[in-house]
């Protein structure tokens, strides 16, 4: 084995070993840590998901060309390859469920939590632009000011 195909194999698996990593170092103190750790598992699903992916294809692809014994196999290599490369197949989809349930976590969070907050917060505004007589911008005009040629009249 070469040095050449050494560092290439550790380069290879450099970008998952790292958001990996990145992945350890959260924690989670705001709602953009959850944001961030979402994106990450997301990234670190799609990743494991085409390498396995790609490898059943091709454990699928060297197996199916094995020649045995003429009695053994022959047309049954190429079933048992599918076979073998199914339990990859598998594993890989299992990947991929992996990088959606991060999204799906991120967009429980945002239904749950912020959209609640960001709803009683509008709310609260709501309320309290009704409350304050006076003088306002971009808002209707509130029923305790008077109308225009109404000033002086007692009500």
């Amino acid at each position: 084995m070469s040095d050449d195909t050494g560092s290439s194999e550790v380069k290879v698996g450099s970008d998952l070993h790292k958001m990996i990593q990145q992945l350890e170092k959260i924690e989670f103190k705001t709602d953009r840590d959850l944001y961030n750790y979402a994106k990450l598992l997301r990234a670190i699903g799609f990743e494991l998901y085409t390498r396995v992916a790609f490898d059943a294809d091709m454990i699928t692809a060297i197996l199916s060309q094995y020649k045995g014994k003429w009695y053994t196999f022959g047309l049954q290599s190429k079933i048992r390859a599918k076979l073998v490369g199914a339990h990859l197949k598998a594993g890989a989809s299992a990947a991929k469920v992996l990088g959606l349930a991060g999204v799906k976590m991120y967009a429980s969070f945002v239904k749950h939590f912020i959209r609640p907050e960001q709803e009683a917060e509008a709310e609260a505004r709501k309320g309290k632009g009704s409350k304050k007589p006076g003088f306002s911008i971009g808002d209707k005009p509130s029923d305790t000011a008077g109308k225009p040629g109404e000033a002086g009249k007692a009500a």
